[in-house]
Order: structure tokens, then sequence, then C-alpha cells
């Protein structure tokens, strides 16, 4: 139990923090303004962070359940 915490608060800190940019344009070039933001990580570590998290997290569960009772 106490793994799938760690898991959990780990994907908090690398998933969390964010990074982007924006492109300002002044009004006479006609172009618009914007802003794009994307995990710190970026998108393919992002997918790996969660894939890997999601397999850990679904064996942890899986050992939890059938773990022998005790008598």
């Amino acid at each position: 139990m106490v793994a799938g915490l760690l898991i959990i608060a780990v994907n908090v800190v690398l998933l969390g923090p964010r990074t982007g940019q924006c492109t300002d344009y002044t009004a006479e070039s006609g172009a618009v303004s914007a802003c794009r933001s994307e995990p710190f990580l970026g998108i393919p570590g992002a997918w790996a962070i969660g894939i890997i998290s999601l397999a850990a997290l679904s064996y942890l569960v899986y050992r939890l359940v059938r773990r022998p009772v005790s008598r």
C-alpha cells in the first residue's frame, strides 16, 4: 500500500509542473497571440510515466487482493 502511495506521489511531482511559451503579436500584424503548455517531461515522457505507473499500480493492487489471509 505504501508503494502505491509512493507511485502516486511521484506522478504528482513529475506530471504536475508544466512548461510553456507564449507568442505575442502586435495588433497591427493581424496575427493572434497564443500560448501553449505541456507537461515538464514533454508529451512522450508523460505517456511513458503514465503507462509505467499504471502497470505498477495494477500489479500492486493484484498483490494486495491476492494476499493470503493469515490465521
